[in-house]
């Protein structure tokens, strides 16, 4: 980074430059007169929006909440519990990212097997995964989760594992699609699809993603403008991103002119990255799947193609069909993931779960909302 790039990346800091933007979104909420609810569906920006205390500047008719934009969030409970069948089953290494080490299964978690002398692993990416199996004669499982923002390295990495002719390394699919769960939440907002959702709440407009937009591009998008006449803009992730992107969405809301916009085009272009799906589309394939939060959501969740089975470990090593009630807790994370209710209103939150005891998904997370609260909005 030059000394001229520098000083433009400074100017979305900068404090004075956010001042003039919260003024105009507070003139906007004045001339729209009713409650607006704008959902960002991004972990980052739910962390920086609690950081930057982004919601306290916000005038009172205009409720920042955040939807299930942290994966680590979404992946269900059984998910867990098939992981931890497998360690308990089997000798293998299983590899995964930091944030799924502490997330409760239903009597587990990989910290709790690791400590009663489980091999558990963390990395940091999927490539460590396949450097792992080329020095070790047992299984490495890595665990697959994330939105379309990882899976590009992780199907590289499967890959690179069916050219080396890597015979010990397997993949525990579950990474999601996000657009089909957009559409899942929209409808979820409508109280067209659930009895469980039971709000008064109606989101009025989204806060896209940054980092996975850069993958879908903007084009992916449009369909929210189209069919539910709501309006949506790719942010990024500085405080002048985010109050931009809230502006602009109010903007639309004051025309009654939905559509999406690209706050964030210095990084995310309309068609994203074509090389970045290909990728995903040689190695994957959409199949229905559950989401924490949200349950049973169509052509959300990757499944390898037939090309890769040899490498998809819920087959090769025979994992049954395992069911979790996760609605059976006091633990209001599924609640919390769609909007219904914010941190505070669950009742562990602060008393019994914290990020020393973590209860719930949503404070396990690094990007979690309970995680964003209980660090930046207490």
């Amino acid at each position: 980074m030059n000394q001229n790039q520098y000083f433009d990346f400074l100017q979305f800091k900068d404090k004075k430059n956010v001042e003039v933007e919260v003024k105009k979104i507070h003139e906007l909420a004045k001339r729209i007169g009713k409650r607006i609810y704008i959902m960002e569906v991004c972990g980052t920006h739910t962390m920086q929006i609690a950081k930057f205390g982004i919601r306290k500047m916000m005038p009172d008719n205009v409720k920042l909440t955040s939807g299930p934009g942290c994966p680590v969030c979404v992946t269900p409970q059984e998910y867990i519990d098939k992981a931890i069948y497998i360690l308990k089953n089997y000798d293998v290494i299983i590899t995964a990212f930091g944030d799924l080490y502490r997330v409760a299964g239903s009597k587990s978690s990989l910290e709790k097997e690791k400590i009663n002398g489980k091999d558990v692993r963390i990395v940091y990416s999927p490539y460590e995964s396949l450097e792992i199996a080329k020095n070790v004669s047992k299984p490495v499982v890595f665990l697959s989760i994330e939105f379309e923002t990882t899976m590009p390295a992780i199907a590289c990495t499967i890959e690179e594992a069916k050219k080396s002719n890597i015979n010990n390394l397997y993949f525990f699919v579950s990474n999601k699609f996000f657009l089909p769960a957009l559409e899942t939440l929209i409808l979820f907002s409508k109280n067209f699809l659930s009895p469980y959702i039971k709000s008064d709440s109606f989101i009025d407009g989204f806060l896209l993603p940054g980092h996975l937009s850069v993958i879908v591009g903007e084009k992916s998008y449009l369909w929210i403008a189209e069919r539910y006449s709501l309006s949506g803009v790719i942010t990024g992730f500085e405080p002048l991103d985010i109050v931009c992107g809230i502006r602009m969405l109010l903007e639309t809301i004051v025309d009654s002119h939905p559509q999406i916009q690209n706050e964030y085009s210095r990084v995310v272009s309309y068609e994203g990255n074509k090389f970045a799906e290909k990728v995903i589309s040689e190695v994957f394939e959409p199949i229905g799947g559950n989401w924490r939060g949200l349950g049973f959501v169509p052509d959300s969740t990757a499944k390898l193609k037939k090309e890769y089975e040899m490498f998809d470990a819920e087959k090769v090593f025979n994992v049954p069909n395992i069911t979790s009630d996760v609605y059976n807790t006091k633990c209001k994370c599924n609640e919390v993931l769609i909007g219904k209710i914010t941190p505070f209103e669950c009742p562990l939150f602060e008393k019994v779960c914290t990020p020393e005891n973590p209860i719930g998904a949503c404070m396990v997370s690094s990007e979690g909302a309970c995680a964003a609260y209980y660090k930046y909005e207490r």
